[in-house]
């Protein structure tokens, strides 16, 4: 595996060309003859026969939107996936296939994908030339909430494949159409539950991986499952849960774990619902929607089903704790040492989930905080003694900084319980991204379009290192931060460490040492809080919540 191959560029992107001669990027452009070769060659699936693309750098193939099941519209919805039809002939996998139904509002027209519910496609990024090269698989999930949920051309694999690794992008449901539970749909699904479609189709796509990866280079022992924001809490519910053991041998989880007694839990987007309030709230988005039943349900278009999801406010389409995908809460699991058992790495962003360079706080309402969090527990004149703000602004900022420092607690104290409560044996590697990306990127309607600092997911365009692919005035710094962040990446998919020759020593967690790693300004190790008083009040905070997730 190289460690050393650098991307090329859209040509049209503002400001490549300069940064990029500067890094040394443009020898790696793919010349129309690469670009001939990479399209003749043909792989066979266990569907039918593929061809695929050019993939972005010298000597990268992409195939795109190659089914991994059938599609989900009619009698499908609402169901788990089924099995992909067949075809004859050598399909073209040279365009992407649908991204699910879901609200676009805000997006620019022309960076909205196809959408329909034959969305169930993935997309391989491979420098491999044969089914011989058994190289290390990655199964990327893309983030979002309220942004575009799709596995497409801003989740780009070019970089990591030319490192050596399968780079594998999908689409699952998403929404009303992923997440919506029914007592009906219990009842029809055989396993007691419903919800969760979307996570079921992660599993089926990971299936697909197991049967097919071999074909396009990759080892199916050696998969890597990972995602950001939206995507790790797929990612984190995998681990507790038994429906894709053995499908896949490390989790990547960026902005995805957090203590199991951590109240962030409840807003963000690992929390669940118990079986009967999701089933309640689909029969209300039901009769809400003049359906009567099941059959009415299904009988709508998914384009209403989808616009009238958007439009109330009491629907919730989110994870679904139905025994059967979430086979329990996650302390449970973890106590219980049913959590898989895999090499993980897990971080969180600087400026995200409350911390932000622009972020605007009144002193009082910074003080309100720390009675209603810290006053209950008698700390809050400890909290604001080691947090100390005497006018606005530097509230904003000291709530900043606390914030910073409870998610690096909360990662850690997880990863703890993943050790110690779970009894696992497998390494720990947890990181904190500092490195703010330059300007501001209008082609990308999910990470950054107009977020500041250290933003939640801002370590995304690094890890994967699809720099070329977007539209920030990216520098050379940038590029070799993403060369060097993507190479612990490829050296994790490789082997479940993410050291290797080169790079700066990322230690494996210890539960006795509370240290993580930044990544991005700088790469070496770091303390989980800015002070030993600072670790003590949070943890004592943290493991003083009486409510378990």
């Amino acid at each position: 595996m190289s460690d050393t191959d650098m991307p090329s560029a859209r040509l049209n992107r503002r400001g490549f060309l300069g940064a990029a001669a500067a890094a040394g990027l443009l020898g790696t452009l793919a010349t129309p003859a690469e670009a001939k070769t990479a399209a003749a060659t043909v792989i066979s699936t266990e569907s039918g026969q593929v061809t695929g693309v050019q993939g972005g750098l010298r000597g990268v193939t992409v195939y795109k939107g190659i089914p991994y099941a059938a599609t989900t519209a009619g009698a499908n919805r609402w169901r788990p996936p089924q099995p992909a039809p067949s075809w004859d002939g050598v399909r073209a996998a040279d365009s992407w296939g649908p991204a699910c139904p879901q609200p676009v509002t805000g997006i620019p027209a022309d960076q909205v994908p196809e959408l329909g519910e034959d969305c169930l496609n993935l997309n391989i990024w491979t420098s491999a030339t044969g089914s011989g090269n058994s190289r290390p698989v990655l199964v990327w999930l893309y983030g979002g909430a309220q942004a575009l949920w799709s596995g497409q051309e801003i989740y780009n694999g070019s970089l990591l494949a030319s490192k050596g690794v399968v780079v594998v992008t999908l689409d699952h449901r998403v929404g009303p159409l992923g997440g919506l539970a029914h007592p009906e749909l219990t009842a029809e699904s055989g396993y007691g539950g419903s919800g969760n479609w979307g996570i079921l189709d992660v599993v089926a796509a990971l299936e697909w991986v197991q049967r097919n990866i071999g074909a396009f280079g990759g080892d199916p022992d050696r998969v890597t499952l990972a995602g950001w924001a939206q995507g790790a809490s797929v990612v984190n519910i995998l681990l507790a849960s038994r429906r894709a053991k053995g499908l896949y041998h490390r989790a990547l989880l960026s902005s995805g774990v957090q203590y199991t007694k951590d109240p962030a839990l409840a807003q963000g987007t690992g929390r669940y619902r118990s079986l009967a309030d999701a089933e309640a709230n689909g029969t209300d988005f039901a009769a809400r929607s003049g359906a009567a039943d099941l059959a009415g349900l299904r009988a709508l278009d998914a384009d209403d089903i989808v616009t009238r999801a958007a439009a109330d406010t009491t629907a919730d389409f989110g994870h679904v704790l139905d025994g059967y995908v979430l086979p329990d809460s996650y302390t449970a699991v973890l106590k219980a040492c049913a959590e898989t058992d895999v090499p993980v790495l897990t971080g969180v962003c600087k400026d995200a989930n409350g911390a932000s360079p622009d972020l605007k706080l009144t002193l009082d309402a910074f003080k309100a905080h720390a009675q209603a969090e810290f006053g209950p527990l008698g700390l809050a004149d400890t909290f604001l003694d080691l947090y100390p703000a005497d006018s606005d602004t530097s509230a904003a900022q000291q709530y900043s900084a606390y914030a910073r420092d409870e998610e690096r607690v909360s990662a850690f104290l997880w990863a703890t319980q993943f050790k110690d409560t779970a009894a696992n044996s497998s390494a720990v590697h947890t990181y904190f991204w500092t490195r703010v990306p330059p300007g501001y990127d209008d082609t990308n309607p999910v990470i950054g379009t107009a977020a500041t600092g250290a933003f939640q997911g801002s370590d995304v365009y690094y890890l994967l290192g699809y720099l070329y692919n977007t539209d920030r005035p990216w520098t050379s710094k940038d590029y070799d931060i993403a060369d060097t962040t993507a190479s612990y990446v490829a050296r994790f998919a490789a082997t479940g460490d993410p050291n290797g020759s080169s790079l700066a020593n990322w230690p494996a967690l210890a539960t006795d040492t509370p240290q993580t790693m930044e990544l991005g300004a700088g790469f070496g190790t770091l303390a989980v809080a800015d002070s030993d008083a600072k670790l003590a009040l949070l943890k004592t905070y943290l493991e003083a919540q009486t409510t378990e997730f």
